[in-house]
This record gives C-alpha cells, sequence and structure tokens, in this order.
C-alpha cells in the first residue's frame, strides 16, 4: 500500500529507532504466518503499530483502509486473534489487490479481511464509487494510506477520503492519515482541517496524522 517505505538514511535515526523497536512489538503478528511482501510503499512499522494500538486500546472492530498490503494481513491476524471484528482494504491496482488476496486466503483470513478492488476514476484521480458500495455501512477506524501520492502532480490525490466516508464514521471514530512526512499529506491534512470538523493530531516520529470528530 502507498505509505512511508523501507528505512533509510542516517538522517532518519529516530524514526529507524522507532520502527525497530516497532518491529520487536509486531512480532507475535509476523510470526504466526508466512512471509509478507514488504514493498517500498508499506506503512512504516512504527506508523503500524499506533494502528494496531487503536484496535487494541480503543476496540475497533470496523476497520477500513485505502491501500492494501502487509498491513492489511497484520490487522486481520490481530483482529482474528481478538474474535471479533473485519476489515476491508480499497486497493487501485487490479494484480496487488489479487496478491493481498491470496495472501489472505493462504492464512484462511479470508473471513475477517478482504480487498475490494476499485479503480481510479476521474479527476482528481479517487476510487470508482461503485466498487465502494461494497464496503461496511459503518467504520470506526480508517486509515487512509491511499491512492499513491508520491509522485508530482499526485499529491493531493487524498483530500477526497475525509469527505467521502464521513456519512460511514460512527461516533467516536479515529481516522489516520499516513505519510506525514511528505508535503502533499500536510496540505491534504490542512485542508480537512480547515473544511470539516475533524482535528489532528501529529505524531512526527511514526508519520502520521490522528483524527477525531471535533
Amino acid at each position: 500500500m502507498p505509505g512511508g517505505g523501507l528505512l533509510t538514511g542516517f538522517a532518519d535515526e529516530p524514526r529507524q529507532g522507532e520502527d525497530l523497536h516497532a518491529w520487536h512489538v509486531l512480532r507475535p503478528l509476523l510470526d504466526v504466518g508466512g512471509y509478507l511482501p514488504w514493498s517500498t510503499g508499506a506503512m512504516r512499522p512504527a506508523a503500524l503499530v499506533l494502528v494496531c494500538n487503536e484496535i487494541v486500546h480503543r476496540g475497533r472492530t470496523r476497520v477500513v483502509e485505502c491501500g492494501s498490503g502487509a498491513s492489511t494481513v497484520v490487522l486481520a491476524r490481530l483482529l482474528r486473534e481478538r474474535g471479533a471484528g473485519s476489515v476491508a482494504a480499497v486497493e487501485h491496482d487490479g494484480a496487488w489487490a489479487a496478491l493481498v488476496g491470496d495472501l489472505l486466503r493462504r492464512e484462511a483470513l479470508d473471513g475477517v479481511a478482504r480487498v475490494v478492488h476499485a479503480p481510479l476514476r476521474g479527476d482528481p484521480p479517487w476510487y470508482a464509487s461503485a466498487a465502494l458500495d461494497a464496503l461496511p455501512p459503518e467504520i470506526d477506524l480508517l486509515v487512509v494510506d491511499g491512492p499513491p501520492a508520491h509522485l508530482a502532480g499526485e499529491e493531493h490525490r487524498r483530500v477526497p477520503a475525509l469527505g467521502f466516508f464521513e456519512p460511514r464514521l460512527v461516533p467516536g471514530a479515529t481516522v489516520v492519515l499516513d505519510d506525514l512526512h511528505r508535503p502533499g499529506e500536510r496540505e491534504v491534512l490542512a485542508r480537512w482541517e480547515a473544511e470539516t470538523p475533524w482535528r489532528f493530531l501529529v505524531d512526527e516520529v511514526a508519520g502520521v496524522a490522528v483524527g477525531a470528530r471535533g
């Protein structure tokens, strides 16, 4: 899924240290299945721990991800371990959606998690609305790590996410926006706060913003 990428550069030592710690925290969820493909667009371990903590500490059971990948499998493992909840991941790339779906079926996680293939449509590109009709009507944790927004001209692709999902977000829901190290996501966050009642706290080390209404 589009995201923070692999650990690089001595200039990112605080982030590296947090990610190394996060690997240890995530270890119980990484050791229970087979190999997971971590791409350069994968959510960073520190950010994934934050999302897992939302599930454990706040009892989130209706999870939707924009973007799919290793995080989808890890979250599905956690929800199965807890015995309640489901995750639906929206994915624009058909081949990647099929790969992640195969990973879920390989571990019999397809009863807990599913990948919804939703090609990008329109200008600016956003997930095809007909495909998104298959998503749960109520969401208590939304993770915005897609569509891809790392190239020039794509920086604001994630702007529609909050407005689109707002009607499905239950009272007390949490929204997590990934990749806050990029100027584009900072601008997305500024627009959300200027145009909606949602307010966010930025975790600079994990590189995410965590928000709630009001």
